[in-house]
């Protein structure tokens, strides 16, 4: 159904990079959503008043407040893909984190509002069993004649079996669609129409329940699904909040990175990693590690081809900082080696980059940055760490050692965990 609705209405909906298919994208999803949601609205909010079932008239308001998402998704993506201009020189896309944030407060306030009137039928109910010893009989399913009305039930459960079909493939839909071009509003919509499967699934309980004990038992079901809307709504809340404040990272897309970069010829290391977005747009910085004998020209040049390269086949706007090291001086090696063997017994992994000396007749300086872990975020750790090192190095090779280390803040370098952040 996916690649039927983008080849009938996206041109060209494999140029995913594009932002004007991006849009398109977008609006295929949501005016589905908005199409389909109409419906099941009319369908739900008819036969909820004519059962007089709760429920079903929540389940109801719950597809209108979807279709009213879905007019704001289609306004998110339309505003998302104007073009970067004075005011917003990296783009309008942070506007899609906040239209999920938008839609995330209605759907939480649609479940508060159900879950308050549930509450209200849960108190009318334990009254009417205090005061008649049994919840008055539902006449839902009731014929006139006192029978089961049969029929009744087979039209309100085909409804409903109908509308959690029409959810799966919104949610499908949603899914494939969000996946292509990586975008947290679709994504809300499939996460939300997923919860209104499990909704309307528990609505459907909620209709056997009342059809084989005749009670009203409606609030409960109700209340269960208000709970789920409400969860759903935090859920959505809480990754466009994320998004906003700027997370982290996966470690596997850090990875893939870093390894494109060791890759090229002259990359001796990687470090000091920062990393943000505006919704597609990437910027990252990151140190790199290169022989300082390689004339400086040459080495910007393959600096240069590394930054294309990353932005070509990763779409992230890279700028490096090159940091030149030296290579094969011997010692160099020999101090550099101690300190890579000492660090690798430490209690702890302890990832170091910049490595340096300055060497005289009788004493030697060891110059170097440590990421900062948690276990050594204070002065303790600090000293307890620079007391190892010179217990293992001071005097090893005939020089007075002392350490210059500088402490970087791993929570800001996102090469803090991943293992290639030591030389290649």
């Amino acid at each position: 159904m996916t690649k039927l609705l983008l080849r009938l209405f996206v041109k060209d909906y494999k140029m995913t990079n594009r932002e004007d298919v991006r849009e398109k994208y977008g609006l295929v999803g949501s005016f589905f959503g908005l199409i389909t949601n109409f419906f099941l609205f009319l369908a739900k909010i008819v036969i909820g008043i004519l059962r007089k079932m709760t429920s079903i008239l929540a389940d109801a308001v719950n597809n209108l407040s979807d279709f009213g998402n879905n007019f704001l998704s289609i306004f998110g993506f339309k505003v998302s893909a104007k073009k970067a201009d004075k005011e917003h020189p990296f783009g309008h896309q942070r506007r899609e984190y906040i239209i999920s944030l938008i839609i995330s407060c209605v759907i939480i306030a649609l479940g508060v509002l159900m879950a308050y009137q549930s509450l209200v039928d849960g108190v009318s109910f334990f009254k009417e069993i205090r005061e008649k010893g049994k919840p008055t009989i539902d006449q839902t399913f009731i014929k006139a004649d006192g029978t089961k009305d049969t029929l009744k039930l087979a039209v309100t459960l085909s409804i409903l079996v109908l509308a959690i079909l029409v959810k799966l493939s919104q949610s499908w839909l949603y899914y494939s669609l969000g996946k292509r071009i990586n975008s947290i509003q679709l994504n809300a919509l499939s996460k939300d129409s997923r919860n209104d499967r499990i909704s309307t699934i528990t609505v459907i309980i909620g209709v056997v329940v009342t059809w084989f004990t005749t009670y009203n038992v409606d609030c409960f079901f109700t209340f269960a699904v208000a709970v789920l809307i409400i969860v759903s709504g935090i859920g959505i809340r809480k990754a466009a909040t994320g998004l906003l404040l700027g997370e982290e990272p996966g470690k596997e897309v850090i990875q893939k990175m870093v390894n494109r970069i060791l890759a090229h010829k002259g990359v001796l290391g990687v470090h000091d990693l920062t990393r943000h977005c505006y919704g597609k747009v990437v910027f990252a910085v990151i140190h790199v590690e290169v022989d300082a004998s390689v004339p400086v020209r040459k080495s910007h040049e393959r600096i240069d081809d590394i930054e294309r390269e990353v932005q070509k086949n990763r779409e992230i706007y890279l700028t490096i900082h090159r940091d030149p090291v030296m290579v094969h001086d011997p010692e160099t090696d020999r101090y550099h080696g101690a300190v890579r063997e000492a660090l690798k017994k430490y209690t702890f992994p302890i990832h170091r980059h910049d490595f340096r000396i300055v060497s005289a007749e009788k004493f030697v300086n060891l110059v170097f940055d440590v990421v900062r872990p948690n276990e050594i975020d204070n002065e303790e750790g600090r000293k307890e760490l620079m007391d190892y090192l010179e217990k293992n190095i001071d005097g090893r090779f005939g020089k007075k050692t002392y350490f210059v280390i500088n402490f970087d803040d791993s929570i800001r370098d996102f090469l803090s965990e991943v293992p290639t952040e030591e030389e290649k």
